[in-house]
């Protein structure tokens, strides 16, 4: 008996795995359009020093 739920959860697993791999990358490119974005408004460039008036301003 357990040797046919066994086989029964791998069969599911299996159509769940081909169904997941076959969805489409909805959203994917979310990273890349905010990194754009966000390049887009120029921030400012990090220098490598330690300044707190600078930081203030």
């Amino acid at each position: 008996m357990a040797g046919r739920k066994d086989a029964a959860i791998a069969a599911v697993l299996e159509v769940v795995a081909q169904a997941v791999g076959q969805q489409p990358n909805v959203g994917g490119n979310d990273g890349v359009r905010m990194l754009e974005t966000f390049l887009r408004n120029h921030p400012p460039n990090f220098k490598g020093r330690y300044d707190l008036d600078g930081a203030q301003t």
